[in-house]
């Protein structure tokens, strides 16, 4: 059996993320590919020659499969949904941190190795990255996927949370994980999951419905906002502050734009929004506190510019750490906050390795890079528990790539060549390998 580790090697690392899939060689400090993971498509009638086509090959026993439907161009990459066209919808495969619509996948990892990479699976070995609570049935498929349409000699499937302790130069870690979509606690003891302490919940998209609701409705200070993004725009007039935008918008875009498409695109601007404004305070809730911030200007594609307060600020990212009252009450399927979720993890380990685990803590993932995270967080940990220390990189890269780095780290190891699962078991076992191999 020919060895896969070690540097002569260069195998590829695949990271599937609900923003985006990263995709590089094992050993570098970066993805040479970082590709949205969002797509467009648009559904037709004749598949002509050279278009990417979706959904042709049948769906494994069992497997339920959500739009879009089969015959469906898809756009992909830099130029996918962002660039508009008439009647085109918007998907993306991932739900809750899971593959949920393997159509697409094969596309999303073709564009990623060679359009963007210039390079084929056939000639490395693969290793994909998974979320911690992933199914049986979606690491079969994802190994199907590589083997049988990417003819890749050999492939492995590793947990982001072991991933992301290994990235921080750990072998027993907390890893507090905040993406796109998901938030989620992962203890991870000598580099195994402890899967009784794991937990996840859909707390960022709460974060971005509070970052809406609040940019929509109007306050004292500022009318409601129009979220209109730049593609519907045909030209708009310089305003001062505070006055409403003067903007015409593209009449002849106007049957064509799908609401999956608008629906996406103004996600991308309450996004944009949060990341330039939004952010957290250190001490914890303190409206006075948050007054004396100040405020921070921001202009929208409609022209329409505005200061928002401190509280308004503030108050998106406070939804990671507490939830109002009322909220609380006219809701009680909320997701957890942070420290719920992490009271939760640490509440359902041993009490021997909980020290452990406190003491290396990791904090990872794009959705923690907002202003003040990482300072709240430390407070709100060491009031809960003596003796926590929190490893959370300042540099961007190992925080938004994190369990990419840590499968860059794994399979340049000259060790791991043991654990790869190669195209003739995979042949001679079948899906049963990817169980016995990959725990």
């Amino acid at each position: 059996m020919v060895n896969y580790g070690g540097d002569e090697v260069s195998a590829l690392v695949l990271d599937i993320g609900s923003s985006s899939l990263r995709a590089g060689y094992a050993g570098d400090d970066a993805p040479k590919a970082v590709v949205p993971t969002s797509f467009g498509y648009m559904e037709e009638k004749s598949t002509s020659n050279g278009d990417v086509a979706m959904g042709d090959a049948a769906a494994p026993e069992g497997e339920q499969l959500s739009a879009p439907k089969p015959k469906a161009k898809l756009y992909i990459g830099q130029n996918g949904p962002s660039l508009w066209r008439s009647g085109m919808q918007v998907g993306n495969p991932m739900h809750d941190g899971l593959i949920q619509n393997f159509d697409p996948i094969p596309s999303l990892i073709n564009h990623a190795f060679s359009e963007v990479m210039r390079c084929s699976a056939a000639d490395h070995p693969v290793l994909v990255t998974e979320a911690a609570w992933n199914t049986q049935a979606n690491r079969e498929r994802m190994a199907e996927i590589m083997f049988e349409e990417f003819q890749t000699p050999a492939f492995y499937i590793a947990n982001t949370g072991v991933l992301n302790a290994f990235a921080a130069g750990k072998g027993s870690a907390l890893v507090i994980d905040i993406g796109h979509s998901t938030a989620s606690v992962t203890p991870v003891v000598d580099g195994f999951v402890l899967r009784k302490g794991l937990a996840h919940c859909a707390l960022p998209q709460l974060v971005h419905a509070h970052a809406r609701h609040l940019l929509m409705n109007q306050t004292s200070m500022r009318p409601g906002i129009q979220l209109i993004p730049h593609q519907l725009i045909a030209s708009k007039t310089p305003v001062d502050v505070g006055v409403p935008p003067k903007f015409v918008l593209r009449e002849d875009r106007k049957a064509g734009t799908t609401d999956s498409w608008r629906a996406w695109a103004e996600a991308h601007e309450v996004e944009e929004w949060v990341q330039s404004v939004g952010g957290c305070l250190v001490q914890g809730w303190n409206e006075q506190l948050a007054v004396q911030q100040g405020s921070r200007h921001y202009e929208f594609p409609t022209g329409c510019s505005a200061h928002f307060s401190g509280p308004e600020r503030f108050a998106v990212g406070e939804q990671f750490f507490t939830h109002s009252q009322q909220l609380v009450a006219s809701n009680p399927n909320l997701p957890k906050t942070v420290p719920a979720l992490i009271m939760n993890s640490i509440g359902h380990c041993d009490h021997d390795l909980r020290q452990v685990l406190l003491g290396n803590v990791v904090l990872t993932g794009g959705g923690s890079q907002f202003a003040g995270f990482a300072d709240r967080l430390a407070n709100e940990m060491a009031r809960q528990f003596p003796h926590v220390k929190l490893h959370a990189p300042g540099n961007t890269t190992e925080r938004r790539f994190g369990g990419w780095l840590g499968g860059s780290m794994l399979a340049s190891l000259g060790t791991f060549h043991q654990l790869w699962i190669s195209k003739e078991e995979w042949q001679e076992h079948g899906r049963a390998i990817v169980g016995q191999r990959c725990k």
